[in-house]
């Protein structure tokens, strides 16, 4: 009878734990967005990494984006480290990811990242 009490407690304890594992899962993927943009490239800087102009409609004015991360397919596509592309318009496909830190304080601060995932000249 012991034997099936503690079967049936590891049981439920498992059950839990899985249950949590998987609402963690969903959290951080939560956090993504996929946004497509039309853009004219401005160039790449080590530094800075890729930089484009992007128009904003409803001011006219335009905005620099800057991108440190590129997927590899996505530069295979078009090599933007490349001083020929300067001045081109592409549509670029990013992620955006967002994520949350905690600082010595216990302060969570919310980041977001942006990566180039798909590019194609227009």
């Amino acid at each position: 009878m012991k034997a099936k009490q503690i079967v049936l407690v590891l049981a439920l304890f498992t059950a839990v734990l899985s249950v949590n594992a998987n609402s963690e899962i969903k959290k951080k993927g939560q956090g993504k967005q996929v946004v497509t943009i039309v853009a004219t490239f401005d160039g790449y800087d080590e530094d800075n990494g890729y930089s484009f102009l992007v128009e904003d409609e409803e001011e006219g004015d335009e905005e620099v984006m800057y991108f440190t991360e590129i997927t590899d397919a996505a530069l295979q596509s078009v090599n933007l480290k490349l001083d020929e592309f300067v001045g081109k318009r592409f549509e670029i496909t990013y992620e955006i990811t967002e994520y949350e830190e905690e600082d010595e304080n216990g302060y969570i601060e919310v980041f977001e990242t942006y990566i180039i995932t798909k590019v194609k000249k227009v």
